[in-house]
C-alpha cells in the first residue's frame, strides 16, 4: 500500500489528484496531504510558534481544503490556495490566544481582590 501511495504521489499532479477527489476518489487527497504536509506545517509553525498547535492547524487546514475543494478553481496552483487556508487558521489561532491572554490579564486583578488573604479563615488571635 505504501509503495502504491508513493508511486501515485510521484506520478499524479495536483490537478489530476483534485479531479480524482472531485470524482469521488477520497484517497487521492492523500497524495495532496503527502505532498504538502511538511510545507503546511512549516508555515503554521512560523506563525503559531508551537509544534502541537501547528500540527492541529495543519490538520484543520487539510480538512477545510478537502471540504472546500469545490471552491478551488481548476487550473490554478493548489499550493498557494492550501497555504492561504493554513495561514488564515494559524493567524486566527494567534488572535484567539491573544484575546484569551488579554481576558486573563483583565481578570487577574479581580481575582486578587476577591481571593482571601493568607490570614483568612483564622481567628485574629491565632497568629
Amino acid at each position: 500500500m505504501y509503495e502504491q501511495c508513493v508511486t501515485r504521489e510521484l506520478t499524479i499532479d495536483d490537478g489530476a489528484a483534485i479531479a480524482a477527489v472531485r470524482g469521488g476518489d477520497a484517497d487521492a487527497f492523500g497524495v495532496i496531504v503527502e505532498r504538502y504536509q511538511a510545507v503546511a506545517f512549516r508555515v503554521a509553525y512560523l506563525i503559531v510558534r508551537d509544534a502541537a498547535t501547528a500540527e492541529d492547524v495543519c490538520q484543520e487546514g487539510f480538512i477545510r481544503a478537502y471540504r472546500q475543494l469545490g471552491r478551488f478553481r481548476s487550473g490554478e496552483p493548489f499550493r498557494p490556495w492550501l497555504l492561504r487556508i493554513v495561514t488564515n487558521l494559524a493567524l486566527n489561532d494567534v488572535r484567539a490566544r491573544g484575546r484569551r491572554q488579554g481576558l486573563f490579564a483583565r481578570l487577574a486583578p479581580v481575582e486578587e481582590r476577591v481571593a482571601p488573604g493568607p490570614a483568612a479563615g483564622r481567628h485574629p488571635h491565632e497568629a
